[in-house]
């Protein structure tokens, strides 16, 4: 089974492997080779994570034939856009010539179940943590978990905006964490669905978007704050 990879490198110091034909599987190393090793064990993961939800998984991985099809290095940009030092500006995120094709209503249909999935996940986990767990800062953390929720929320209502999809800000949106989520899934239902088979490719702010980009970053970056969460609940 052929599965096809697109690179992201320097992001965050370290490498980042897409499976771009199963959105919400990635894996990371601190360079590409790395990447590439810890990518089968995300797949096997992933496929056994869609069993665990469903008894008619589209998902069955068979021997796996890996294939670096596109890279990309993730660069930033200062004011005015011009390039700017680590830390510094707007990070530019990968862009792969795959982004551009149109998805298809059996793609949107798994990438809205996954996203759903993961979603439940999210809210169990923070439901069942300890209040004190959930607001205690960690050194060297930006937000703690409450604070995390509130950020994918935001980031949600982000990659919609950089298409146009919605006006809203996250000032908009409820402090409540839960629903803050509540008010994002449902913007991401009404337009996840009006992608199919549409092509709509716009630069903003310097990096270039579509609608396959979008789901591709809304179901990475979900996914990444569950292990982070996960990490900084059980960090004693």
């Amino acid at each position: 089974m052929i599965i096809r990879i697109g690179i992201e490198n320097n992001i965050e110091n370290r490498t980042l492997a897409w499976a771009l034909d199963y959105p919400g599987c990635f894996a990371y190393g601190q360079d590409e080779p790395e990447a590439l090793v810890r990518l089968p064990v995300a797949l096997i993961q992933f496929e056994a994570w869609t069993k665990d939800h469903t008894s008619e998984s589209w998902i069955d991985f068979q021997d796996f034939d890996l294939r670096v099809v596109e890279r990309f290095s993730t660069f930033r940009l200062g004011e005015d856009y011009q390039p700017a030092p680590p830390g510094v500006g707007y990070e530019i995120n990968a862009w792969f010539i795959d982004d551009w094709r149109p998805l298809s209503a059996e793609e949107i249909r798994q990438a809205l179940t996954i996203f759903h999935w993961q979603r439940e996940e999210l809210l169990a986990g923070l439901s069942t943590l300890d209040p004190q767990v959930l607001i205690r800062q960690t050194p060297g953390q930006r937000w703690d978990i409450l604070g995390i929720a509130r950020h994918i929320a935001n980031a949600e209502l982000w990659y919609l905006s950089r298409l146009g999809l919605t006006d809203l800000t996250h000032r908009d949106l409820s402090p409540d964490h839960e629903t803050r989520l509540t008010q994002t899934a449902a913007l991401i239902d009404e337009n996840f669905t009006t992608f199919m088979d549409k092509v709509v490719v716009e630069g903003k702010e310097g990096e270039i978007w579509s609608y396959r980009k979008i789901i591709r970053r809304t179901l990475w970056h979900q996914r990444d704050h569950i292990e982070h969460i996960k990490e900084l609940a059980f960090d004693t």
